[in-house]
C-alpha cells in the first residue's frame, strides 16, 4: 500500500461511518483524478481539504448546516474585532509610551508580541478576502493567547486563578474568535464587498473603542454586577435565538459574546464573591430560548422572516 494511499484512507476516516461506506470508493476515485498531473503540494492541499471537510461532516459545521451558515455570517464582524483589538492595544501602547516595557527581546512578552502581530494580519487578510490566510493567522493569534494564559498564569505565586481569570480578560477572546472563524466554511465565506468591509471596519472601530475606554482590563474595576450579567446574557441570548431562526439577531451575539464572557469572568469571581452567581440569569437565558421553541412547535415551522441566508 503506497504513502498516498494511507495518506487518502487516514482522511477518509474523518468522515461518519456511514457516509465513508457509502461514498468512501467515489472520493478515493475523484481524489486520485483530479490529483494524478498535480505536484506535491497541490496534492497535500487537495488531502487537506478531503479530511477538513470530514471533520465539517462529522461536527455539523458544513455550509448547509446551522452551524457552520451562522459562523459564516459572523466572519466578517469576528474578523473585524480580532484586528481591532489588537490595533487598538498597539495604538494604547504607542501613546502611552509603553511599547519599551513590552519589548520583544523579553522572552515573557513573545506570546503577547505574537498574538498582536497574528492578530493584525489576520484581520488584514480578512479585509482583503484572503479567507484562509486569515482563518491560519486567526489560530495562529489563539495559540499565541494560549501561550500567554501559560506565562502569566506560571507566573503566579500567590494566586494562580486570581491570575488565569485576569490573563484571560485579554487572551481568552482571541481563542474564542478563532474557533468561530475556523468552524466557519471556506465555500460559505462572502467575498468581501463594500458591505462586508464595512462590517469589518465597524467591529474594528467599536470594539476597541469599547473595550478600553471602560478599564476592564485593569486589576479591580468596578461595575454592578446586573450590568456585568447583561454583558454576558444578552449575547448568550442572542445566540440562542438561533434556534428560532433569527439569524440576524445571533450573529451579532456570536460575535460580542467571546469578549463579554472573557472580560467579566474575573471581576464576577474577584468582587461578587464568584463567577457562579451568573448563574442564575444563565438559567433564565435558556429558559427563555426553550419557550421559544416550545411556542414555534405549537404555531408550526419557523417563517424567514429575521432570517439571513448565507
Amino acid at each position: 500500500m503506497s504513502g498516498s494511499t494511507v495518506a487518502v484512507r487516514t482522511a477518509l476516516a474523518l468522515y461518519p461511518v456511514r457516509y465513508r461506506r457509502e461514498r468512501g470508493d467515489e472520493l478515493a476515485d475523484v481524489f486520485a483524478d483530479t490529483t494524478a498531473e498535480a505536484g506535491s503540494t497541490a496534492k497535500v492541499r487537495e488531502l487537506v481539504d478531503l479530511g477538513a471537510y470530514g471533520l465539517r461532516m462529522r461536527t455539523g459545521l458544513t455550509s448547509g448546516s446551522t452551524g457552520g451558515r451562522l459562523a459564516a455570517l459572523a466572519a466578517p464582524l469576528v474578523a473585524g474585532a480580532v484586528g481591532g483589538l489588537a490595533a487598538g492595544r498597539l495604538l494604547i501602547a504607542y501613546l502611552e509610551q509603553d511599547l519599551p516595557h513590552l519589548s520583544v527581546g523579553e522572552l515573557p512578552f513573545l506570546p503577547f508580541w505574537a498574538l498582536l502581530g497574528a492578530a493584525l494580519l489576520s484581520g488584514g487578510a480578512a479585509l482583503l478576502g484572503h479567507w484562509t490566510a486569515a482563518k491560519l493567522l486567526a489560530g495562529a493569534a489563539a495559540l499565541a493567547a494560549v501561550a500567554d494564559l501559560v506565562v502569566q498564569t506560571a507566573a503566579a505565586a500567590v494566586q494562580p486563578l486570581w491570575d488565569f481569570l485576569f490573563a484571560l480578560q485579554w487572551d481568552g477572546p482571541f481563542v474564542l474568535w478563532a474557533l468561530v472563524l475556523l468552524a466557519a466554511p471556506k465555500d460559505a465565506l462572502p467575498v468581501p464587498e463594500w458591505r462586508e468591509r464595512g462590517l469589518m471596519l465597524a467591529a474594528a472601530l467599536v470594539v476597541p473603542a469599547v473595550a478600553y475606554p471602560t478599564d476592564v482590563y485593569e486589576s479591580w474595576h468596578e461595575l454592578a454586577p446586573e450590568w456585568r450579567g447583561l454583558m454576558v446574557c444578552v449575547p448568550l441570548l442572542m445566540v440562542l435565538s438561533v434556534v428560532r431562526g433569527w439569524y440576524l439577531a445571533a450573529v451579532p451575539g456570536l460575535a460580542l459574546l467571546p469578549w463579554a464572557l472573557c472580560v467579566n469572568l474575573h471581576a464576577l469571581w474577584q468582587q461578587e464573591g464568584g463567577a457562579w452567581r451568573l448563574l442564575p440569569m444563565v438559567v433564565a437565558v435558556v429558559a427563555v430560548a426553550v419557550a421559544l421553541v416550545l411556542v414555534g412547535r405549537r404555531k408550526g415551522p419557523v417563517g424567514q422572516r429575521g432570517r439571513l441566508t448565507a
